[in-house]
């Protein structure tokens, strides 16, 4: 038999429940939403330089993870419980009763990177756009959402509007991983018999639905395949715009075309931007002009970015200790977050690289186009 217990991640009520119905049921097994990393990470602090961060990650998208992480701190501190609790104690209820404690969610790492091959450029900017307007909302608007979260109709609501608002990220997030601790919970199930999973209330209809019909749960190999970043327009546009502007370049060289114009009309598009994305970051004047000085260059790399030359003399002008970065993971107020060194450090990064585009779309109508027309006499 399995029981699904559904709840909201940062719910005092949830934690109650939780442990009432296992002191009640004293299953075999406890299964919660949880994954090796993930609860590592509840219990353990790592501490990771910054640098470290700029190099391994995409600037935006170790943003992105940031704001995750600290929303739902915060969210949890405007109700006085800390994210993940009601799964500690699902744990801590299990060795009470002596029940067996399964961890029945995929690994997080596998789930992120299969989102992010998955998703579109417009489907992250509509995420990060989401993201930064949350930072902003009440704490009595966060109360009176936490209420409604666990009511099925408001769920429904919510599910409906993930899948309008970013199908790939609902596909990963949702479906796959209500598929995959569905297979995990019937096997358990086999195995031990009774079976209490302590989910969050957005999975428990997906999973009731896996639990009726398990024929339609994928292979779980296929589930915890991470596939190839599929060609993209916005891959695309990394490699075809640097070839096409050194064609450009190299091609008006041959025809005798002067160039000097347009090469210093490109340094300034790019190198103007980039310097003022720093400063409004609240960059140093020697980040800002490391991500100028690169940007006209590493916008004909696609594998080099400003935002790295940038986040890393900020590092160093700010002197980033590791334990900042622990803080900034740890920070619980929005202030606090942008007071943190670290995650000012990330800021720049991502600033720069903005620039750095901003640059080359200005150049578009104000070199390549022009530079075009007197190549081929247009």
């Amino acid at each position: 038999m399995i029981t699904l217990v559904g709840t909201a991640h940062i719910s005092r009520e949830s934690v109650a429940e939780v442990q009432r119905t296992i002191a009640e049921l004293k299953p075999a097994v406890v299964a919660v939403e949880l994954d090796e990393f993930r609860l590592r990470g509840m219990k353990e602090q790592h501490d990771v330089p910054v640098v470290d961060l700029i190099k391994r990650n995409n600037a935006t998208v170790a943003l992105i993870n940031i704001l995750l992480a600290f929303l739902q701190r915060r969210l949890g501190a405007e109700v006085g419980v800390k994210p993940g609790r009601e799964m500690l104690a699902a744990i801590e209820m299990a060795k009470q009763v002596n029940a067996r404690v399964a961890l029945i969610d995929r690994d997080i790492r596998i789930t992120m990177r299969r989102a992010l091959a998955e998703m579109s450029l417009r489907e992250k900017l509509n995420i990060a756009r989401e993201l930064l307007s949350s930072l902003f909302i009440s704490g009595e608007e966060i109360k009176r959402e936490i209420g409604e979260v666990k009511k099925e109709e408001n769920l429904l609501n919510i599910i409906t509007s993930m899948r309008e608002f970013s199908p790939n990220l609902y596909r990963v997030l949702v479906k796959e991983r209500d598929a995959y601790m569905a297979a995990k919970l019937l096997e358990l199930e086999r195995r031990h018999g009774s079976v209490l999973a302590v989910v969050g209330a957005g999975h428990k209809p997906g999973i009731e639905r896996y639990l009726a019909e398990p024929e339609k749960i994928p292979p779980l190999k296929e589930l915890e395949h991470i596939p190839r970043r599929r060609l993209t327009l916005g891959n695309f546009v990394k490699v075809a715009i640097p070839a096409l502007v050194l064609g450009l370049f190299a091609l008006a060289l041959l025809r005798g075309v002067p160039i000097q114009g347009s090469l210093a009309l490109w340094l300034a598009n790019h190198m103007v931007p980039t310097f003022i994305a720093v400063l409004l970051a609240r960059g140093s004047l020697a980040a800002a002009a490391a991500g100028a000085l690169a940007s006209p260059l590493t916008s004909l790399n696609p594998l080099i970015a400003a935002g790295w030359f940038a986040g890393f003399v900020e590092a160093k002008v700010k002197r980033v200790t590791v334990g900042e970065v622990s803080a900034m993971f740890k920070a619980a107020s929005t202030g606090e977050l942008f007071r943190n060194r670290a995650f000012r450090v990330l800021l720049v990064t991502a600033f720069a690289n903005l620039g750095s585009m901003l640059g080359t779309a200005i150049s578009f109508p104000t070199i390549i186009l022009p530079l075009y027309q007197k190549i081929f006499g247009v």
